[in-house]
């Protein structure tokens, strides 16, 4: 991941720039529980004082992993900081999860099979919060 250079953010619109602020504040802040349909106690365990915090190499998209201290529990944040669709292959960027059941939890994503594996697409700004089950 490289620092943002000057060139980067003169080509961003000013449009643009409120959405990009408020897409890594969601994603920063978490999948805040919704009116009728808190977090499971798993999920929110990642989100405990205590958690284990990861940064994970992605390419344009930037990844971070949460855990519980006991690492029962792995949940997945990606974050598009680009005003452009992007691509990530869950596979790649996690091979300990490969084989297992991906479980949206919060944003906004698509998915796709590919030869390999399953790969995520996130919209310009955009992210997503996925957690992961045998």
């Amino acid at each position: 991941m490289s620092p943002l250079s000057l060139t980067t953010a003169s080509a961003r619109t000013d449009d643009a720039v409120p959405e990009w602020l408020a897409s890594l504040q969601a994603t920063l802040q978490g999948p805040a529980e919704q009116p009728g349909c808190p977090l499971p106690p798993a999920i929110a365990s990642a989100f405990a004082d205590d958690s284990v915090v990861r940064p994970l190499a992605a390419g344009d998209v930037w990844a971070v992993l949460r855990q519980p201290s006991d690492r029962s529990r792995q949940v997945l944040c990606l974050h598009n900081p680009s005003g452009d669709t992007v691509s990530v292959s869950l596979d790649a960027l996690l091979p300990e999860t490969a084989g297992q059941q991906a479980h949206f939890v919060r944003g906004a994503l698509h998915t796709t099979q590919e030869t390999d594996g399953l790969h995520v697409h996130l919209a310009a700004f955009g992210h997503a919060w996925i957690t992961f089950s045998r």
